[in-house]
């Protein structure tokens, strides 16, 4: 649409290099002007359209990570309680042993994927529960 017009007016360049344009009128020209101001616009629109396409499905996939965050936050903390549980009830028979509430979590510990604690949790409980099996057979064996 502007390609007939020069970007520099008639009156600058001395009539010197610039091709011949048909004379356009104020309202031509104005119209025209509009026109690519409205192109432009729109072309803005567009983009943001799109972004806002974009950051609503991000906005939408950070929500459901949060999400599962939440479920294993709390899985963890239900196996947390019956590991506990079961703790406390395999040494119910250690008199000398104090019994507590299930203690706070370290938030000195750094930060690694959950799988690492959970894995290591397992293990510290299976340790317990071997060595309690471990003390009762030499019980047995000694009695």
């Amino acid at each position: 649409m502007t390609s007939q017009i020069s970007v520099v007016p008639a009156q600058r360049t001395s009539g010197e290099g610039v091709p011949e344009i048909g004379t356009v009128s104020a309202v031509e020209r104005y119209k025209e002007i509009v026109a690519l101001a409205a192109e432009s616009v729109e072309r803005m629109r567009a983009t943001d359209r799109a972004r806002v396409r974009d950051l609503l499905a991000r906005l939408a996939a950070s929500q459901d990570r949060m999400a599962e965050v939440i479920e294993q936050e709390q899985v963890v903390k239900l196996i947390v309680a019956v590991h506990w549980e079961a703790a406390v009830e395999l040494l119910w028979d250690e008199r000398w042993m104090k019994m507590t509430t299930v203690p706070d979590p370290d938030e000195s510990v750094p930060p690694r994927d959950q799988r690492e604690y959970n894995t290591a949790m397992d293990l510290a409980y299976q340790a317990l529960e071997e060595s309690l099996q471990k003390r009762t057979l030499l019980r047995r064996k000694g009695s």
